[in-house]
């Protein structure tokens, strides 16, 4: 009996050294944040995946040359994506501005925040997304998806992206 009970705490102490679940209701409450996590995460993947391609869609995000006032021409396109972010209110944005390389690095990224920045305040001012489930981030010409050394290529390297995270 004593050495059944020894047995018992030495278990208990050993599960707990290893951070291993009291009993199998913790079992089920992790199983069921397991699924949740990652019905979450395809959401998100979903939403982001629905967001990149209103622009394929609708067509590009168009900003007035060299500056970062949204061209009132992609209206549609901004449209979608604020019907998508209303579809889902559960989760956060995150605005992603690119550039081509033309030009000096540090004018870049400072463009590219402030294209960024731009759509936020367009979709918050325009389109009556909330301002907090929506951020901003400039990425300059870190990461182009084609050729800079071709115009097409530029033309795709110029660029908005969204990413849905958890709000």
């Amino acid at each position: 009996m004593t050495s059944m009970i020894i047995a018992a705490v030495f278990a208990s102490k050993a599960a707990m050294a290893l951070k291993l679940p009291a009993s199998t209701k913790d079992v089920s409450q992790q199983a069921k944040q397991a699924v949740s996590d990652k019905a979450n995460d395809e959401t998100l993947n979903a939403i982001t995946k629905k967001l990149k391609s209103v622009q394929n869609e609708y067509g590009p995000i168009l900003f007035k040359k060299g500056g970062s006032t949204v061209d009132p021409k992609c209206d549609k396109t901004m449209q979608r994506i604020a019907d998508i972010l209303k579809e889902y209110p559960g989760f956060h944005v995150q605005v992603d501005g690119h550039t081509d390389s033309v030009g000096k690095k540090a004018k870049n990224q400072k463009l590219s925040e402030a294209r960024a920045a731009a759509v936020v305040s367009y979709l918050v001012k325009k389109k009556g997304i909330d301002a907090k489930r929506l951020s901003s981030k400039g990425f300059g010409d870190s990461q182009p998806i084609a050729d800079n050394k071709t115009k097409d290529g530029q033309a795709k390297n110029r660029r908005v992206d969204f990413t849905a995270t958890k709000l």
